[in-house]
């Protein structure tokens, strides 16, 4: 049996919280009237493969049905007058309609076509997941990818489950199969349009690139690069879950602060919260101005929690560096709050930027605020720390 990746999980997770989302989507009335017009149009669009004419197929299907524990009714189409090469899937009312596009089965040989077929079977294996709950969460991340209204961290936590979604479901052709080859030949023949393919030569081409830039990871809307899926069920397929890391950093990659779904954007959230929370650790730095931005920051915050520096220090240290720009701007805005206080606050900030290892970060907000050059700027630092330390001023 196939496992869901941990993103399809925490997905699927989030939006069950949602109740009033989750409960629209996982009504299923009207499924019986969606299927008979979807069926409609479709015979009205493509040419049906009968099951007799067409035995070879169908048998690659029962054959991918069977490994993947799947017993529905699935139907095979070819679409009229469409020239892009590809294979879709619709699962509605529990059943399947595989749908090929363009020369995709004369260019594929059977090895590739069962690839293929169980490809797009292993969608229907992930919406069995977690009792059918995955399924719901696909179709509310499609109807978010399709919402022009979505706002950044929703569109970008749609594109990266349907990312994560592919990776699945190439490893449910690998489970079909057994073999990685036709997987990979296959996306490079229906991207390239070429009839000989060497699928070890592809993945070596995947290694060169990732050799000369290690942080290379998915941009694609709705499908990993073919070179990312290639290199992820290679390295699926020599070293297993172990290399669960890598294949997420392929996918998500460092994020910066224009990438954040909605579990990065809880995360910054949360680290902002703890370096507010470090930050007013000393009673001197309490004082109505700051108090007065916390709120503005958290209206609920009660400065009473106990933050682990280290805890913390790990976190920001592998942050992207514009996520650590933002960082350092909170740093500045409370260093800058309470004019009575001088610069103290400022040489504490410096020692807490160093602390947390976001100093540039930090420094590069002053050096921009305060308009110094690099020399200005590690010249105050130098000094303030001094003066900071000299004073000998709690600090956390």
């Amino acid at each position: 049996m196939l496992s869901l990746l941990p993103y399809h999980h925490r997905t699927a997770q989030y939006f069950k919280n949602q109740r009033t989302v989750w409960e629209f989507f996982a009504n299923h009335q009207h499924k019986e009237e969606q299927l008979k017009e979807f069926k409609t149009d479709l015979l009205k669009n493509t040419y049906k493969f009968d099951q007799t004419t067409h035995a070879s197929l169908y048998g690659k299907v029962k054959r991918a049905a069977e490994k993947l524990e799947l017993s529905i009714p699935v139907y095979l189409y070819q679409a009229q007058n469409a020239e892009e090469m590809n294979a879709s899937i619709i699962y509605l009312n529990s059943e399947a309609h595989i749908v090929f596009s363009g020369r995709i089965l004369e260019l594929l040989n059977e090895d590739e076509q069962q690839a293929i077929i169980a490809h797009e079977l292993s969608h229907v294996q992930l919406y069995t997941q977690l009792e059918g709950e995955a399924e719901v969460a696909d179709r509310i991340i499609t109807a978010i990818a399709n919402n022009t209204g979505s706002t950044p961290a929703h569109y970008e936590t749609a594109r990266l489950f349907k990312l994560y979604t592919e990776i699945f479901c190439d490893r449910g052709a690998y489970l079909v199969t057994g073999n990685y080859g036709p997987i990979i030949s296959s996306l490079v023949k229906i991207a390239t349009g070429l009839q000989t393919v060497n699928s070890d030569s592809y993945i070596k081409q995947a290694e060169e690139i990732f050799s000369v830039d290690s942080q290379t990871k998915a941009s694609g809307v709705s499908h990993p690069e073919n070179f990312i899926r290639a290199r992820a069920i290679w390295l699926w397929h020599s070293q297993g879950i172990a290399i669960e890391p890598v294949i997420q950093q392929m996918i998500e990659g460092h994020t910066n602060f224009e990438e954040l779904d909605l579990f990065k954007q809880q995360q910054v959230s949360q680290m902002t919260h703890q370096l507010i929370q470090l930050l007013l650790q000393p009673d001197w730095m309490k004082t109505a101005h700051t108090i007065s931005l916390c709120k503005q920051y958290f209206g609920d915050m009660e400065l009473i929690e106990v933050i682990d520096k280290a805890q913390l220090t790990i976190q920001t240290e592998m942050l992207h560096s514009n996520l650590q720009d933002y960082l350092g701007y909170v740093l500045y805005d409370f260093a800058t709050a309470d004019k009575t206080l001088e610069d103290v606050p400022l040489g504490y900030c410096f020692y807490l930027a160093d602390e947390l290892k976001i100093d540039k970060a930090f420094a590069s907000a002053v050096k921009k605020e305060k308009k110094l050059t690099d020399k200005k700027t590690n010249l105050l630092k130098k000094r303030l720390l001094a003066a900071f330390h000299e004073q000998d001023v709690p600090a956390v």
